[in-house]
């Protein structure tokens, strides 16, 4: 549900939607501010007057192209529009309301569209009111603007870490803003053969190396205590969380590993049955995305497998998607 249906909604101004899950909605709501940033993306760009003119159903190639076309024909020094910029704007504009998705990554005008363009004062209203600067990312800007230009020169991550918050993210991650079941049950549910991944290479009778289960990223260990509870043969040294997070020590159950992928180290532990990435890649800019996955490659035997879980693009997370790119350039 968009910020505006659910507004509309709250105003008794529409029927009501179906509910989304409370964690859901929570995370939809709490997310939002990132979302507004992009507003001014689309507007740099006329995302909202493309649509119009085209009169239909755009995929976000088509966006880009017209987009590029016309910057072109200016013939300034202007930067072109890339594809995936387009397609995650717009994406985000969908989750606002103020542009339809019809299909993945398919994109048309409503009225609120028609509306901005019929009256251009409204789309520099909004300029107002959502201030784009360049800046590498929103958080950095804002830390510079604040006079913290150490802060300013640091990850996210590592602000968090400075602040002493990571304690409060990783009780976070435990749970995140909602769960479907323990991690075991949401993947079977899926038809998944976790039973066959967890026993490695079938073909050979053997096991695959020397860990069944590495959870990179794994925070607490949740992921793999939840795996534990169904497979409770698998002890410490089958069950490896690493991390590179200063917050966290140890966890009980499982064998806690420091390994930080941007460094130059490969990934530790070879030939695994599995090497899980859970609401990792998310917040991971591409390159990053490629060099964590080659390392795990390198790593892998015959009979290992990567489990990648993310939630699937849909209007209920347009918002923690800007969220992602705005905090993290994911």
């Amino acid at each position: 549900m968009s910020v505006l249906t659910r507004l509309a909604s709250l105003l008794g101004l529409s029927s009501p939607a179906p509910a989304a899950p409370p964690g859901a909605a929570l995370a939809a709501t709490v997310t939002v501010p990132a979302s507004l940033g992009f507003v001014p993306v689309a507007i740099h760009f006329g995302l909202f007057n493309i649509l119009v003119s085209h009169g239909g159903p755009a995929t976000a190639d088509e966006v880009s192209a017209t987009c590029n076309a016309r910057i072109k024909a200016r013939g300034g020094n202007e930067p072109e529009l890339s594809t995936r910029l387009a397609s995650d704007t717009l994406y985000i504009m969908a989750g606002l309301g103020l542009v339809e998705r019809v299909a993945e990554d398919c994109f048309t005008a409503n009225a609120i569209t028609n509306h901005m363009v019929s009256m251009p004062s409204a789309q520099h209203g909004a300029l107002h009111l959502t201030p784009a600067l360049h800046t590498p990312l929103p958080l950095q800007y804002a830390y510079r603007l604040m006079g913290q230009t150490e802060l300013a020169k640091q990850h996210t991550y590592s602000i968090m870490e400075t602040q002493g918050r990571m304690d409060s993210f990783n009780r976070f991650m435990v749970g995140k803003f909602l769960k479907f079941g323990t991690f075991p049950e949401r993947i079977k549910s899926m038809g998944y053969d976790l039973d066959g991944a967890l026993a490695g290479d079938t073909t050979t009778g053997a096991r695959t190396g020397s860990a069944t289960m590495v959870d990179i990223g794994g925070g607490r260990g949740e992921l793999l205590l939840e795996v534990q509870a169904v497979y409770p043969h698998l002890g410490p040294e089958d069950l490896i969380v690493q991390e590179f997070n200063a917050d966290i020590d140890s966890v009980p159950g499982v064998r806690l590993m420091e390994w930080n992928y941007k460094e130059a180290a490969e990934q530790p532990v070879r030939g695994a049955c599995v090497y899980a990435l859970q609401h990792i890649l998310h917040n991971l800019p591409d390159l990053d995305t490629v060099a964590l996955l080659q390392k795990i490659s390198r790593a892998m035997a015959p009979g290992s497998r990567v489990l990648i879980i993310e939630y699937a693009k849909n209007l209920t997370y347009t918002s923690l998607h800007a969220s992602m790119i705005a905090l993290f350039g994911g």
